[in-house]
């Protein structure tokens, strides 16, 4: 069994789809990872060697940002848009779109925050 930051990857699975169950890291990250310890594509969690997990562990850990670390930092960013009474924040506090989609006739649910804003200004 493979652990990484917490994260039991499931045995079954080839390595370039297991690893996206880390957050922050994707399929072509994975692929990435993988062509760069000379991982074959069609090897699974459970054909690994000890050294073999462990490489990736070390690999993992020198280089990216995952797990704990990246939630992290994307909350701090999230709260520095906030602190900065930006529209950004405002969207964010809100719990609307923030990347400027519509909420017309989508997000309905994202919608409902602002006919409760709109009520409160009358």
């Amino acid at each position: 069994m493979l652990i990484i930051f917490g994260v039991k990857l499931i045995q079954e699975k080839k390595i370039v789809y297991a690893l996206p169950q880390l957050y922050g890291i994707g399929i072509t990250l994975s692929k990435k990872i993988c062509q760069e310890l000379n991982f074959a594509p069609e090897l699974t969690i459970q054909q690994l060697t000890a050294k073999q997990q462990f490489d990736i562990a070390k690999k993992i850990k020198e280089e990216f940002r995952v797990e704990e670390k990246l939630k992290e930092i994307v909350k701090n960013n999230i709260q520095r848009y906030i602190l900065s009474g930006s529209l950004r924040g405002y969207k964010h506090k809100n719990n609307l779109p923030v990347r400027g989609q519509r909420t017309h006739t989508n997000a309905k649910t994202a919608a409902k925050g602002i006919s409760l804003l709109s009520k409160k200004n009358n």
